[in-house]
């Protein structure tokens, strides 16, 4: 196993102890890393650019707005109520400035705009149904409003680097777009001082509607790779833009192949005049100001094509490097195409049905409980979920050799799936790919690549190619999985399915553009009313006060700034609970002030939480041993207030040796007891401590036949009692 960066031990102590002192926190924010920046890259030529909110104050209605920020709406109120009209049983009993929805409607026409809509009918010698319109807008202007989004403020990187683990530069390491070896060799053809942003697109067809009329929809969706890989990968971050609707024509030809090759040479002549401006502002670059007002001279190289295979040019760019291998369809969909189906064959689906359906439901992975050889619609997360589970449940039922291959495919797709990977991460992929090639002959041997009526006894399996391309793609792009087709997939609900709902279920693409169009219109404006309410409302005296007693309190962790602060809210994320903070505070507070025990703590790199009121309480302690099956609680309990006193509360190892102690007799200034049957435990991220992961909840129920666990409910946890063994690298 390769060495990786994790939260080390110190070695002196045998046991984990739990940290009431708050030294977790000592070293919060330092970085072992060694970064090499691209000099001369990412040069600010002026800061007097054009931001997004100079543009809000360049409106046509902006002399109206000084006496009313929220005009078209008469009030504040009216434009809180206008964002909740759709909900509102009736608003006629309102006093609003307008009495219906058309005049409603009428109100987005006079906000701010962003990238206009154009439509471009296409020419064809061959006879369609219908005429052959385009949908577009200029992805220049696409890419500079994402790059001025003031949203994305702290949210951008404008400078190739190189990461290391260490100052002696041993081991690369790669996650950003920036960081890999592409954006440093685009960044070498340009000018000094030009700043490299790279173009993220995205087209993959979806059916508009599922049930009637088979409608679908050829989306192009246009990103921005320099955004921060945790904000632009998150479904709610809004970081693509749809930047056309590709027509999809119905041809009359007789014949079925000459329609195919005609839709795509359709789809090229479409996408040529999409691209045809971002072509040439890559080859001769472009002013554009960042969202602070930094004038920058800006060059668009194509970073990722999300797409399943397409030939494509592009200034700067390289089909081979932009065109990376995909997690959604060709990791996770190649596993439920091909992986699980020669474990269905080779153990039967019966035995891997039952397998799983007896298996204890995990708070956070879905159950099975009616296997799943017959799934019909699986979505991706479902192949994820399958594949935490595929080697445990094989295992003792197929032969070694087989179990060895599929072993080795898994760890190919969980290592690929790293946010941050380092040469010794990538060298591990590729023996992991090569303990597969050793050991796939035995798939074919017994029949387990199955076709429609015979087995195949070939690797024509153009995914299982693309997997020798991992690690060629991590040096070149970065950590592959911020390319997965996850978040452009689910753009396609806020960008066409939620739009086309809205229609009258006939000719969708320009009522689609024309509800997008508003629905944006309505984004930037709540946007630039809300930063501009918070600017005002800085000035006063309250809003000071309330700042310094911010900065009087060290504890306090939340966001200050309005703009990300902004982003939480209109993209309403899931901010999720920190625990560390908590121990943090319950630290450094008076103790009067705190309820004992504490019900959070930390225990080396895991935080451990408890409900403030627990499960049962008054239970007599030989009663909790029998139900829960602990023979030997009375001796722990003792050995932990023996240990207690005489550490001062200092720390207590969950290591400790019970057998010793059964000799001596337990005493205990008490006999009964209060228990929790769920305790959460927090991580913060393996491949970086800065983030800290949601808490994953452990139950620990006794029998119950009424709770529906007549054998109780126990989740397993595996937990490191030596910290001189690093179980993640030793196996």
């Amino acid at each position: 196993m390769s060495e990786v960066d994790v939260p080390q031990f110190d070695a002196e102590d045998s046991m984990m102890d739990v940290d009431f002192d708050g030294a977790h926190f000592e070293n919060e924010g330092e970085s072992l890393s060694e970064v090499e920046v691209y000099e001369g890259a990412g040069t600010c030529y002026a800061q007097d650019g054009v931001t997004f909110l100079d543009l809000f104050d360049a409106d046509e209605y902006a002399e109206c707005r000084k006496e009313n920020l929220f005009y078209p709406f008469a009030s504040k109120e009216e434009w809180e109520v206008t964002i909740f009209s759709c909900v509102l049983p009736s608003i006629h009993q309102l006093k609003l400035s307008f009495c219906n929805a058309k005049e409603l409607r009428s109100h987005p026409e006079m906000l701010p705009k962003g990238p206009s809509w154009k439509c471009q009918t296409i020419p064809s010698l061959n006879h369609t149904k219908g005429p052959i319109r385009l949908f577009w807008r200029d992805p220049v202007e696409c890419l500079e409003s994402l790059f001025s989004n003031p949203l994305f403020h702290d949210q951008l990187n404008f400078v190739p680097r190189h990461v290391y683990m260490t100052s002696a530069r041993l081991l690369h390491v790669y996650s950003e777009w920036l960081t890999g070896d592409s954006a440093w060799e685009i960044q070498d053809q340009l000018p000094r001082g030009a700043t490299v942003l790279g173009t993220v697109l995205s087209s993959d067809k979806t059916n508009i509607t599922n049930m009637t009329g088979a409608r679908v929809a050829h989306p192009l969706l246009l990103g921005l790779a320099n955004i921060h890989m945790n904000t632009h990968t998150k479904l709610s971050s809004r970081a693509f833009l749809l930047t056309a609707l590709l027509p999809i024509p119905q041809y009359l030809h007789s014949n079925p192949w000459m329609r195919g090759m005609l839709e795509d040479r359709l789809m090229h002549k479409c996408l040529s005049i999409v691209w045809k401006p971002l072509m040439k502002a890559a080859e001769i670059g472009i002013m554009m100001s960042d969202p602070v007002g930094n004038v920058r001279h800006c060059f668009m190289p194509l970073a990722a094509y999300i797409v399943n295979t397409l030939e494509a040019y592009w200034p700067l760019a390289d089909p081979s490097v932009f065109l990376t291998p995909e997690p959604l369809h060709h990791w996770h969909k190649e596993f439920y195409d091909h992986d699980l189906q020669w474990c269905l064959t080779v153990v039967g689906a019966q035995e891997l049905d039952f397998r799983i359906s007896i298996l204890q439901p995990t708070t956070g992975y879905r159950h099975f409980s009616g296997g799943f050889s017959k799934l019909k619609q699986v979505t991706g997360r479902a192949h994820q979920d399958l594949q935490c589970y595929i080697v445990g449940l094989i295992a003792g039922a197929a032969p070694h050799q087989f179990v060895i291959a599929i072993r080795a495919l898994m760890d190919v797709w969980y290592m690929a799936q790293s946010p941050s990977s380092d040469e010794n991460l990538l060298a591990c992929i590729d023996r992991s790919l090569l303990i597969f090639h050793e050991n796939k002959d035995v798939i074919i041997s017994l029949k387990a690549w199955m076709g429609m009526k015979k087995p195949i006894n070939n690797w024509f399996i153009p995914k299982l190619e693309l997997m020798q391309s991992i690690t060629a793609s991590s040096h070149k792009v970065g950590a592959l999985i911020q390319w997965s087709a996850d978040t452009t997939e689910h753009a396609h609900i806020s960008e066409i399915k939620d739009p086309a709902r809205h229609t009258n279920n006939n000719d969708h693409d320009p009522q689609i553009c024309r509800h997008l169009d508003r629905q944006e219109k309505l984004q930037r404006f709540a946007i630039a009313t809300t930063l501009k309410s918070t600017c005002a409302d800085s000035n006063s005296e309250e809003f000071l006060e309330d700042e310094e007693d911010e900065e009087d309190d060290g504890d306090c962790d939340e966001l200050t700034d309005p703009r990300t602060v902004l982003l939480e809210e209109l993209n309403q994320i899931r901010i999720t609970t920190n625990y560390f903070s908590k121990a943090r505070q319950l630290v450094g507070a008076r103790c009067d002030n705190i309820s004992h025990p504490p019900r959070t703590f930390v225990a080396a790199s895991t935080t451990i939480h408890l409900n403030f009121d627990p499960t049962r309480t008054r239970l007599k302690i030989n009663e909790v041993a029998d139900d829960f099956d602990i023979p030997h609680l009375r001796q722990a309990l003792s050995n932990f207030l023996q240990c207690d006193a005489r550490n001062g509360e200092a720390g207590h190892g969950l290591g400790v040796p019970r057998r010793p102690q059964i000799d001596h007799p337990s005493v205990l200034p008490f006999e009964r007891i209060q228990i929790w049957h769920t305790v959460c435990l927090e991580q913060v991220s393996f491949y970086d401590a800065s983030v800290v992961l949601p808490a994953q909840t452990v139950h620990a129920s006794p029998p119950s036949p009424t709770s529906g666990w007549p054998k109780g409910r126990r989740d397993a946890v595996l937990v490191n009692v030596d910290r001189a063994y690093d179980c993640l690298s030793q196996g």
